[in-house]
Order: C-alpha cells, then structure tokens, then sequence
C-alpha cells in the first residue's frame, strides 16, 4: 500500500452500467444490475472468454478471471484497489499505460475501470466488444478481432 492511498473497505458494492460488483476480502464478484439481466451476463461470458482463450497473452493490463458461473450469472476477479482521479491521471501519461495499435477495443480507458493487483495496474472491465454493433466490430482491425488473429499478429502458433 502506497503512503496516503486510502485501502478501499475489504466490503464494497461498485455500480456499473450493467453490473454491480461486490467486493468481499480478496475477491470481486460482478452481477448484473436489477433489469440488465441479459447485458451484464453477456459481458460477464465475454471477460470469462477473453481470458479463457488467453487474450492476457498479449494484453497483460487485463485483471484475471477466477471464476465465471453458468450462464455468466456471475463473474468472480480478484478485489484490486481502483485508481484515484490523480493516480489514474499520472497513470495515463505515463510510459506504464498501455497503447496497442493495432487497438482490439476491449476496454474503455477511464476513472474507474483501472485499479492494482499485487502493485500492478489492471483494467478491471474488458466487455466493451459485447456492447458494440456488428458494424463497429467490423471497424476493429481484422489482426486483432480474433484470438487466432492476434496470435498470427504476435508471430504465435
């Protein structure tokens, strides 16, 4: 812990667009908000399958997965502490933030979506694809659209 970073309380509930995630001790676990049903699980599968399939690879900001139940009714992660307004400023016009190019548009960059695990910063929502239209999908890079293709674009078989 960081001299003057306040610990975040080891019970918390963080509300999203789509999801709520409760924080209990070293864990966070994400459901999905009263009437997102269907949105919150579909991002809940989409994070458990970027990390099934290994995107963590060749993105190392994304926070692991734990845990997904069926149907994505849930998502388990470990707790991080998120990012302050001034730690996540510095953060983002440092040389540590991450920039892909090509960019595969998992995440939004923004307060609240960034936090540390173990010292590491981490995005901790990495469902943007699930909330885009076929026609923004297809504007993303064809090198970074697939696991297979990123793969292929980082010379790995």
């Amino acid at each position: 812990m960081e001299a003057g970073v306040p610990e975040q309380r080891p019970h918390m509930r963080l509300r999203g667009s789509h999801r709520r995630a409760f924080v209990l001790g070293n864990i966070a676990i994400k459901v999905p908000r009263r009437g997102r049903l269907r949105e919150a699980a579909r991002a809940n599968r989409a994070e458990a399958r970027l990390w099934r399939e290994g995107w963590q690879r060749f993105y190392p900001e994304l926070c692991p997965v734990i845990a997904c139940l069926p149907f994505g009714v849930a998502l388990v992660m470990p707790a991080v502490r998120l990012m302050n307004p001034e730690e996540f400023r510095v953060f983002s016009e440092s040389e540590a933030y991450p920039v892909h190019q090509p960019d595969p548009e998992l995440y939004e960059s923004k307060l609240g979506e960034w936090g540390y695990l173990d010292g590491r910063a981490v995005v901790v929502d990495y469902a943007m694809r699930c909330h885009m239209t076929e026609e923004d999908i297809a504007l993303i890079d064809p090198a970074v659209r697939t696991i297979d293709a990123v793969e292929r674009y980082f010379g790995v078989t």
